[in-house]
């Protein structure tokens, strides 16, 4: 936590302690769907660079996408949540964490 106090201050309140994250299966499918992400911009990257770009056919794969990134969050959110849980956090420690996720998720 030393370390979060050398980053200006919007950035000090919106970073979380890390977590250390012992669930491999759960890290792993995080990224997984990261990858599916990565995939779906890359694919759109190629057709507008191609020229070959059809705007429905584009807006529905940024939709796409931004729905799976959506995904990511919240599976990160559980992620770090169980770890929480796992790490025996007090409720007040879990509850301000989870404050300063939401806050983060929600003025992008």
């Amino acid at each position: 936590m030393d370390n979060v106090k050398n980053l200006p201050p919007l950035v000090q309140y919106y970073t979380i302690p890390s977590m250390g994250y012992e669930d491999r299966e759960a890290r792993e499918k995080l990224g997984l769907r990261l990858s599916r992400v990565i995939g779906q911009l890359q694919a759109l990257q190629k057709r507008i660079a191609a020229g070959s770009t059809d705007c429905l056919s584009d807006i529905q794969q940024i939709k796409a996408a931004h729905n799976a990134l959506w995904k990511v969050a919240e599976a990160y959110l559980e992620i770090h949540l169980n770890e929480c849980v796992r790490q025996n956090k007090s409720a007040s420690e879990i509850q301000k964490n989870l404050q300063s996720v939401i806050r983060a998720a929600f003025t992008m």
